[in-house]
């Protein structure tokens, strides 16, 4: 890979910067992604729900208005949460200044041809049969779904208000801008430096040291960043807070007309399918009965279209090029977005006297994130992060991973290590495997104190155990030293709880 002057400058003097006798057990950082994180709010469906609310369960809405104080409480949930949720640790931050989307404002311009043109395609007896119960069960939201929560009309229209809010935001070229460190506030012109941080982020203290003493080694961390740039994503998010007692009304009311309909089919075949997709839909609603309230979070992601013939034309037209400006990369039109999937996944809003509504809600929604951020890397390998090895003994393997990105009993990972190619490129070789043993993973979920204090005395002690391992053990199907290896998951055993 051919590196500017202007980075391999800085990452000398950033190495320089940079202790030679740093311990090379200090841990290796996660090769992230980097994430725009979006909230697609409509404040008719935030209004609808409150509503709902209101006529389902008049008597505990009235309650938590006494409690909290506040009018409009489910309806002002998700534009007052989200701007204060983190970027979960394994990324780097990529957000842009805009995070909050008026998705009833864009929705005013899309007419119903262009969202069915905009949606994603497919098709098939699966597709079929999601269409078909989806309409009754809520679902086609995701794959393996079995969520009992409704369709909205946000999911119709999303992919068309998003494409028409990437294009009139310049959102694809605002991404490369960013990580080209534009800045019209401040010097407006585009350099390496946030490139070659984040590259250097992801050297270990070891390499770090190596690199003192070897320019050719300096060159590759520098490198790395460059790396990184083709994992940059937007995860859109669209936020649903609902009382659990709506979702079991609803829920008994399309069992009720699935199983008529499943009988119309003989009770065979496609009845058999449709009939326990509604009684599951039962269950799992009564399931949710033990919070009032719930959140889901209806998740798509995008990914910044990123090759080395992009590199290039953008390198030798606007980012090397002396005095040029974020219209020049306008002009050239290159940059944009592929749509990559999209998942469901919700959070009960647990009871707590303590703590404030916005609190519990946060809580609740960073959970729901977790969890369909999780969901994505399961469905889609392009997402998956490749965690680092923190530590190696007796055969397993430790990683800060755990609850909190989805981790089952037996998921199976990859175990990488890394190299560069002839053009400098890093690359990642395959040379074992690890299993998540059970009763070793960490329990670092979002709220874990409130979960662990709502629980009874022997889940709440096996909860804290778990939550004190500070990491999640895996058993390694060699016995090899992998320090400094990665971990990418490789097969998923179990949902996503």
């Amino acid at each position: 890979m051919k590196l500017s002057n202007s980075i391999l400058c800085g990452a000398l003097a950033a190495l320089m910067a940079v202790p030679a006798t740093a311990s090379a057990a200090d841990e290796p950082t996660f090769m992230r992604s980097s994430i725009y994180t979006i909230l697609v709010n409509s404040d008719k469906q935030n209004e609808r729900l409150e509503n709902e609310a209101k006529e389902v369960d008049s008597k505990g809405y009235q309650q938590m208005i006494e409690k909290y104080g506040d009018s409009r409480l489910l309806s002002s949930v998700p534009a007052t949460t989200f701007p204060h949720i983190g970027i979960p640790v394994q990324f780097n931050d990529h957000n842009l200044g805009l995070r909050i989307v008026n998705y009833d404002l864009l929705k005013e311009s899309v007419t119903p041809d262009e969202a069915k043109a905009a949606r994603p395609k497919g098709g098939g007896a699966g597709k079929a049969f999601k269409s078909f119960g989806g309409a009754m069960l809520g679902g086609g939201a995701g794959k393996n779904e079995s969520s009992i929560l409704r369709v909205e009309e946000v999911d119709e229209y999303m992919h068309a208000v998003m494409q028409r809010y990437f294009r009139e935001n310049h959102v694809a070229d605002s991404l490369v801008a960013k990580w080209f460190n534009y800045n019209p506030a401040e010097t407006a012109q585009f350099n390496d430096y946030l490139i070659q941080d984040r590259g250097l982020q992801n050297a270990s203290a070891a390499d770090i040291a190596k690199a003192s003493a070897d320019d050719n080694a300096k060159i590759m961390l520098a490198g790395q960043g460059y790396e990184l740039i083709n994992n940059t994503y937007v995860v859109a998010v669209n936020l649903r807070f609902r009382n659990n007692k709506a979702v079991v009304k609803e829920a008994g009311e399309a069992a009720g007309t699935v199983g008529a309909v499943a009988d119309q089919f003989g009770g065979g075949g496609w009845g058999k399918l449709i009939g326990g997709a509604a009684k599951l839909g039962t269950k799992l609603a009564s399931g949710k009965m033990k919070d009032s309230y719930s959140v889901t979070a209806m998740t798509h992601l995008y990914k910044l279209q990123w090759n080395d013939s992009i590199r290039d034309l953008l390198g030798d037209n606007v980012l090397y090029k002396e005095g040029a400006t974020m219209d020049d990369l306008l002009r050239l039109g290159v940059c944009s977005l592929d749509y990559v999937g999209q998942c469901k996944a919700s959070s009960g809003v647990k009871n707590n006297d303590n703590k404030s509504l916005d609190e519990l809600a946060g809580v609740a929604t960073v959970r729901a994130i977790d969890k369909a951020i999780a969901k994505l890397q399961v469905e889609n390998e392009v997402f998956r992060t490749k965690v680092p090895v923190s530590k190696c003994e007796d055969g397993f393997v430790y990683a800060k991973i755990g609850s909190k990105e989805g981790l089952n009993p037996d998921d199976e990972y990859e175990i990488l290590e890394m190299s560069e190619d002839e053009a400098g490129r890093i690359k990642y070789k395959s040379v074992g495997s690890a299993k998540v043993v059970k009763d070793h993973i960490w329990f670092n979920t979002a709220g874990a104190d409130d979960i662990i204090a709502l629980a009874d005395d022997k889940e709440a002690a096996k909860m804290k155990a778990a939550q004190e391992l500070g990491y999640t053990k895996l058993k390694a199907n060699k016995k090899n030293d992998f320090s400094g290896y990665y971990l990418r998951l490789k097969k998923k055993k179990g949902k996503i709880e």
